[in-house]
């Protein structure tokens, strides 16, 4: 391997991996340009940007787990629960509340109302993906939650999974995972919520990345990824794919295939010291990925309210709308983020965590966890 290569152990070590907020930040940007529905934004294909969330999300929370389990012996299912509760529900329950005071309130989008009201149980549940089954025509408003629908099962089902039924259990993982992503890549055998179960073969690859990066093995394998002309025509790839083809979005034939070349520049970008990652790395898009999730549920409201203001003409639409609005949606999302992602993030660590010391990464880092040896596992 070239010089600009992590070692196993060096990857181990890290604590926090800046490109990761730059990934986050690329994959908003991506979803915002789905509302822009005039001139070539359709032509993006930036639903594609929850693709990169699921894949990622495996990974980090998988990482994280594994992490844990070396160094206490275990994972924390209640501490795991307690933190995911408190960096996910407050935010997302006091944006449904907007929705609820701005429809049912204030009376504003009359014509969606009954397409919230049909939808509201779905979402106080804490079940928005199955407020699209059944539904025809324009999707309800805060329809863009289904997403996180989808994570929050996973939330619960894969710590269970892979670190009690599992714990420990290298190749046990590995066929599980490889199982479940071949599995949900055929969501038509679902029936109507096919749709639905085939982000999982997502999440399950985001998973089986961070098992097989864990394991020094099967990092020196994977690790050819991070060189510059593997990274680089992946990257390329990459790019042809997601500006010609339409069967990469949610639906798609290809959706789970655009899925595997996500996290193969996944593992590349995390495995060298790349012109990529360093990319990924400045300010801007760490800062925007920072505040990733509050910037995902609110980025409606700026667009919305900025098109609405202006003459409804390509230009106005297409070009200045997006313009004006971008920067009215990060501010949107910064002034949530400090006044209560992350109060409620640092309320559920004090939680998680009350009975003994902790001194790990906060939950809202794209990584976290303290430096350990390469890991044991038994195979």
């Amino acid at each position: 391997m070239t010089a600009r290569a992590w070692t196993h152990e060096e990857y181990a070590a890290r604590r926090y991996f800046p490109e990761l907020d730059g990934v986050r930040a690329v994959s908003v940007l991506l979803v915002f340009t789905t509302h822009l529905d005039v001139l070539f934004w359709e032509r993006l294909h930036g639903s594609t940007g929850v693709t990169f969330f699921f894949v990622l999300s495996g990974y980090l929370i998988t990482t994280l787990s594994l992490r844990e389990e070396h160094r206490s012996g275990r994972l924390g299912l209640g501490s795991f629960y307690t933190r995911r509760v408190f960096r996910i529900y407050p935010l997302y329950a006091l944006v449904l509340g907007l929705y609820c005071v701005l429809l049912l309130g204030l009376g504003m989008a009359s014509d969606r109302k009954d397409a919230f009201l049909h939808s509201l149980p779905y979402y106080l549940a804490f079940l928005p993906e199955q407020a699209l089954l059944g539904f025809h025509g324009e999707e309800p408003p805060f329809s863009g939650a289904w997403s996180l629908g989808i994570e929050e099962k996973f939330y619960f089902v894969w710590p269970l999974l892979g670190f009690v039924f599992l714990a420990g259990r290298f190749r046990a993982r590995v066929v599980t995972l490889l199982a479940a992503a071949v599995l949900f890549s055929f969501g038509g055998v679902f029936g109507p919520v096919g749709h639905l179960v085939t982000p999982y073969a997502l999440l399950a690859l985001g998973c089986l990345a961070a098992v097989l990066l864990h394991r020094p093995s099967a990092y020196a394998v994977l690790q050819r990824l991070g060189t510059p002309a593997v990274l680089g025509g992946l990257l390329v790839l990459l790019l042809v794919v997601q500006f010609t083809l339409s069967g990469i979005k949610l639906g798609g034939d290809l959706y789970v295939v655009y899925g595997v070349l996500v996290t193969a520049v996944f593992v590349g970008l995390l495995t060298a010291r790349s012109r990529l990652a360093a990319v990924l790395s400045t300010r801007p898009l760490v800062f925007l990925g920072r505040v990733s999730y509050a910037f995902y549920l609110t980025h409606n409201f700026a667009i919305n309210g900025v098109q609405g203001a202006l003459p409804d003409t390509d230009l106005m639409q297409g070009i200045v709308a997006p313009v004006v609005a971008l920067p009215v949606a990060v501010g949107i999302a910064w002034v949530l983020h400090v006044t209560v992602e992350k109060p409620m993030i640092k309320v559920g660590h004090r939680l998680a965590h009350r009975d003994k010391p902790w001194r790990g990464v906060p939950a809202d880092e794209p990584l976290g966890g303290l430096a350990h040896e390469p890991v044991r596992e038994r195979a």
